[in-house]
C-alpha cells in the first residue's frame, strides 16, 4: 500500500481557535490546520479519519504556569482541580500535583468522563482502553519518584525513540516537553475512538527536555 505523508499545522493568528493563557493574561492565539505545516508530519497508510477534538482544547492551555508564592493560585489552575476533583487550594506545593487535574479538565471539556480520582496520575491507567503503539493525543502514564504523571502524546522524533509529550504541571505549566519513549508504562484512549487509522507524528517544533512534574 503507497505511504501516505500527512502533516498537522498550528499557525499563528488566521482562523484562531482559542487564546493561550500565560501567567500574565492571554497572549495570542493558535490554530489547528490539518494537512498544513506545525512541524509536525507522520507518515502512515492511513490518513486519521479525525483529529482528536480534546488535543485541540489541551493545545488551547499551553502556557498556563503556576503562580508564584502560597495563598496565589492561577484561577485557571484551580478549575483543574476542580475536574479532578481535588481539594487543594494552591498550586505550587509539591503536593499539588496538577498533571492529572489538567487532563481530567480537558477531556471534561469535550464531554468525556475522566476517571474516579482523576488527581492521582497512575488511576489513568484505568481509563478508556489500552493502546500500544500510541496515536496522537493518546495518554500516557509513567512512574516518577512519589507518583505518576499523565500527559497527552503530541508526536515522536525521527528515530521513533523519543515522545513529545503535553501535560500539566511540567515545570509548573502546561507544556510539550521531550521525553524517552520507553520511561512510559501505558498509553490509553477513551473507550469509543477509533485508533485504528491514528498516527504517530514525527515532531519538529522544538521541546524541552522533561524536567520537573511536581
Amino acid at each position: 500500500m503507497a505511504e501516505v505523508v500527512r502533516t498537522i499545522c498550528f499557525l499563528r493568528p488566521s482562523k484562531a481557535w482559542g487564546p493561550v493563557p500565560t501567567m500574565g493574561g492571554l497572549a495570542g492565539h493558535l490554530s489547528v490546520f490539518p494537512d498544513s505545516s506545525l512541524n509536525i508530519s507522520a507518515t502512515s497508510d492511513s490518513q486519521p479519519r479525525s483529529l482528536p477534538a480534546w488535543m485541540t482544547t489541551a493545545i488551547g492551555e499551553i502556557g498556563v504556569a503556576e503562580y508564584a508564592g502560597m495563598h496565589n493560585a492561577n484561577p485557571q489552575i484551580l478549575e483543574y482541580f476542580k475536574a479532578g476533583k481535588y481539594w487543594g487550594t494552591d498550586d505550587t506545593s509539591a503536593k499539588n500535583a496538577w498533571c492529572g487535574c489538567f487532563a481530567a479538565w480537558v477531556m471534561k471539556e469535550n464531554g468525556i468522563d475522566p476517571v474516579a480520582k482523576a488527581f492521582r496520575a497512575k488511576e489513568w491507567k484505568n481509563f478508556g482502553k489500552t493502546i500500544n503503539p500510541p496515536v496522537y493525543g493518546a495518554l500516557g502514564i509513567k512512574s516518577r519518584r512519589g507518583g505518576g504523571h499523565v500527559s497527552f502524546v503530541m508526536g515522536q522524533n525521527k528515530a521513533g525513540n523519543k515522545l513529545f509529550m503535553l501535560g500539566g504541571n511540567q515545570d509548573d505549566q502546561v507544556k510539550i516537553s521531550e521525553y524517552d519513549k520507553d520511561v512510559w508504562d501505558t498509553f490509553v484512549i477513551p473507550t469509543d475512538y477509533d485508533e485504528t487509522g491514528g498516527t504517530l507524528p514525527v515532531y519538529t517544533n522544538s521541546a524541552d527536555a522533561a524536567g520537573q512534574e511536581s
